[in-house]
């Protein structure tokens, strides 16, 4: 019988273990990511402590500090968290060159093969482990499978910081209760237990086909083979930030729209990415959302191009409402890593974007700014590696 060859790996409560790690004080205690138990908002990331107090990712602050009122709350330093995952994922690709990301802190990585090199593919889950918590300095969970719903649901079972072989992975996940199971929403398992349905193998008896477009269809890809999510043939990068209270001012909306651009200009500048398309993003005080976007003239990662079409994109977004903004975002769409363009076209912008990052990537991010984001440095703290953002999404 063939080994399991799928690992699924995750860093356990990414945000929290993150600023443990950095302020050992906080070890033992419930911390919370995502801003003060006073505020709206969400949460980020709960440490295990904070979750015996029943606190989730994706619960509403407030109600959050009503569940824990001895928590630390914490807003995140998400410009840091984005720097260990770059370190988790460097490290993960020195063992196999299919390593797919699920998101800041999880993977999913193909051991096929890697059996002629090692004894054992258990012995080298066990080494990879070992690598990323040294490498990090964080725990993490592993998950080894024949599937990826296999790997995923190992790595559960095997929170917080363990390792988890899947040896009968049908029999394991037949058992399972379906809000265990990716796939099946809230709204659908209200439906299937309606009908008596709780577990994966009364699903399978009593609804085949259901069974067979959420679970069966891992079950029926080629032995051995490992299925890789295809690439979307259009990407986008985004960052937004929610305001610690709703702004009317122009000026302060532009320089929080000023801050996110730069991050996003880094980014594509280090990657070595091209942008072909601009979207702003508003949400006024009574949640009415608004986008509008833009083409850019050529694809670029030049921070003055991009910013040049933003602007009356943002003015024309503002105009929607007489109301303040309780959150403004941007987005690059059609990303592309090559591109040809005509010889009288100017790329003076990405020369200076890419003087820049490289002042940025070696003196800190906050090394160098424009003008118009200084104005942030009134409201929130700043650190070598950024501004502290009340909410400042890490988006793929």
């Amino acid at each position: 019988m063939r080994s399991p060859f799928v690992l699924h790996i995750d860093i356990d409560a990414f945000f929290a273990a993150a600023e443990v790690m950095m302020r050992p004080g906080l070890k033992g205690k419930p911390v919370i990511i995502g801003g003060m138990p006073d505020e709206r908002g969400v949460v980020s990331t709960a440490s295990y402590e904070a979750r015996k107090f029943g606190v989730h990712s994706g619960m509403a602050l407030r109600n959050a500090g009503r569940k824990c009122p001895e928590g630390v709350f914490l807003r995140g330093r998400f410009h840091i968290y984005e720097r260990i995952s770059r370190q988790f994922f460097k490290c993960l690709s020195r063992f196999s060159p299919v390593v797919e990301a699920v998101s800041v802190d999880e993977a999913y990585i193909d051991l096929s093969g890697m059996t002629y090199i090692h004894s054992s593919v258990y012995e080298i889950v066990s080494r990879i482990k070992d690598a990323v918590e040294k490498e990090i300095g964080l725990k993490v969970s592993a998950g080894l499978g024949y599937t990826k719903l296999g790997a995923k649901l190992a790595t559960e079972a095997a929170k917080p910081g363990g390792i988890f072989f899947m040896d009968d992975e049908k029999e394991f996940i037949s058992g399972l209760s379906l809000e265990k199971i990716p796939g099946i929403g809230p709204h659908t398992l209200l439906i299937l237990q309606g009908m008596g349905i709780k577990r994966v193998r009364e699903l399978r008896a009593k609804n085949f086909s259901l069974w067979k477009r959420v679970i069966g269809h891992y079950f029926y890809s080629s032995p051995g083979e490992y299925k890789k999510n295809k690439e979307p043939k259009t990407r986008s990068f985004s960052r937004e930030t929610t305001f610690m209270n709703d702004i009317r001012d122009r000026n302060m909306i532009l320089s929080h729209l000023a801050y996110l651009l730069d991050r996003l200009s880094v980014y594509l500048v280090e990657k070595g990415l091209y942008a072909g398309k601009v979207e702003v993003k508003v949400r006024f005080s009574d949640f009415s959302t608004f986008t509008a976007r833009v083409s850019l003239d050529f694809p670029t990662y030049s921070y003055q191009d991009i910013w040049g079409r933003s602007v009356p994109l943002l003015d024309k977004l503002l105009k929607r409402r007489e109301l303040p903004l309780r959150l403004v975002g941007i987005k690059v769409e059609e990303i592309t890593d090559n591109r040809s363009l005509l010889p009288f076209v100017t790329i003076r912008g990405e020369v200076l974007s890419k003087t820049i990052t490289a002042i940025k990537k070696k003196y800190g991010f906050s090394s160098i700014f424009t003008a118009r984001e200084f104005l942030l440095n009134n409201v929130y703290p700043v650190e070598k590696e950024g501004v502290v953002l009340k909410t400042a999404s890490l988006t793929k």
